[in-house]
């Protein structure tokens, strides 16, 4: 695959094309409907952009790298037969891509932002594809950004797709809730930084479960009942404590 055109112009399309950049993979054009942000990838990259498919250039590969929602409906618009369509998600089966050129998927397992800087070489690809030709060739293109491809079907990366919801998204929230209830007494979240970074440091050494420490490994109730006190919030109350319960469900039969 010797040239590589972007379907969209988010965080996840920002980060390709600068990772594809990076390993001297041509990127030939960024499609946004927007045009401001296709501007905003494509001048910073010295990139082609339109936001009109009519100008959709002929390329070796397109990454629809778009919302969920807009996946199906982008793959229909892509006016080329002999080339590879892919996208990016985590959840939506490679079936959604509509259209008679060849379909994958090119999934990288990692959390966006734009004002980041990322360590692409770590980041795991996960790749899909109808045929083996068109796998390798995937594997050979994420291979050239990172050190960890794979290949796995719908069904997998739909549940590996899970497992970072559980192990990012919704460990970000609980920072969320851990900085409201540093604001009620004055204090910074930066107080809290220290042990979360020996919490993430941890895993390196010792298996999740491993590493779990806190009253719920312990089964204290006196502890789990304060806690549950000091909390006003009828929906936070009850994440506390579906928490709390699925903790000492995991280690029942240590304690």
């Amino acid at each position: 695959m010797q040239t590589v055109s972007i379907i969209g112009a988010g965080n996840v399309a920002f980060h390709l094309t600068r990772a594809f950049i990076k390993n001297t993979i041509q990127v030939k054009q960024i499609y946004n409907r927007t045009l401001s942000k296709a501007e905003r990838i494509g001048e910073a990259n010295s990139i082609r952009f339109t936001d009109k498919i009519s100008e959709l250039e002929k390329a070796d590969l397109f990454v629809i790298a778009a919302s969920d929602r807009a996946i199906e409906e982008l793959s229909m618009h892509i006016p080329f037969d002999d080339v590879m369509v892919v996208h990016t998600s985590g959840t939506i089966p490679m079936e959604a891509l509509k259209g008679n050129y060849r379909k994958g998927v090119l999934y990288p397992l990692q959390t966006f932002s734009i004002n980041r800087t990322l360590d692409y070489d770590d980041i795991p690809f996960f790749i899909e594809a109808k045929n083996k030709e068109d796998a390798d060739q995937l594997l050979k293109l994420a291979g050239r950004v990172s050190n960890k491809a794979k290949l796995l079907n719908s069904e997998q990366r739909a549940k590996m797709h899970l497992a970072a919801v559980w192990g990012c998204n919704f460990v970000n929230h609980m920072y969320y809730l851990a900085e409201q209830e540093a604001k009620k007494i004055d204090l910074s979240f930066d107080y809290l930084r220290p042990l979360i970074e020996e919490t993430a440091n941890k895993i390196s050494d010792l298996s999740p479960y491993e590493a779990q420490t806190g009253p719920a490994k312990r089964n204290d109730k006196i502890i789990i009942e304060k806690h549950l006190d000091l909390i006003n919030d009828p929906l936070y109350k009850n994440i506390y404590k579906e928490l709390s319960e699925s903790i000492i469900k995991t280690y029942q039969n240590e304690l």
